[in-house]
């Protein structure tokens, strides 16, 4: 018993070493919750609609340091039936979240079909998030 809480107090040491001298981020958005300490990085998820013209987005979470931009993006993709190029990007939500406000956004974005890219921009943040988007299926 002695030796695994050695083992515990040695891996607490060196978890918030790394974390104050380079940061952690954990998770992937919309898969699972992302963990962010002291880190400036950047995750994004994308979803392609067949069925609908909208997307709906939810992300909560609070900013503890530092500050988060949160983007909706969508574009038309390039179709190789009409020979039609990518549409241009079209930013539908650009916000950004500083030290001590809470992310609250439960929102469909209209765009029409094609793909959403949902960034999240962390800098130097902390604070832990989750992101909420369909399964490219029920789209």
């Amino acid at each position: 018993m002695r030796g695994f809480l050695t083992f515990l107090v040695l891996l607490a040491i060196v978890f918030f070493a790394v974390g104050e001298t380079h940061g952690w981020y954990l998770g992937l958005p919309s898969h699972t919750p992302v963990f962010v300490y002291k880190m400036t990085a950047t995750g994004q998820a994308t979803r392609h609609t067949f069925n609908t013209d909208a997307l709906p987005v939810r992300l909560t979470g609070s900013v503890r340091h530092g500050n988060v931009e949160v983007k909706v993006i969508f574009q038309k993709p390039e179709s190789i039936q009409n020979s039609t190029q990518a549409g241009p990007q079209d930013t539908l939500f650009d916000r950004t979240y500083q030290t001590g406000e809470r992310i609250a956004i439960d929102q469909d974005f209209k765009g029409g079909q094609g793909d959403y890219t949902v960034v999240l921009q962390f800098n130097d943040a902390t604070g832990f998030f989750r992101l909420v988007l369909p399964t490219e299926a029920q789209l």
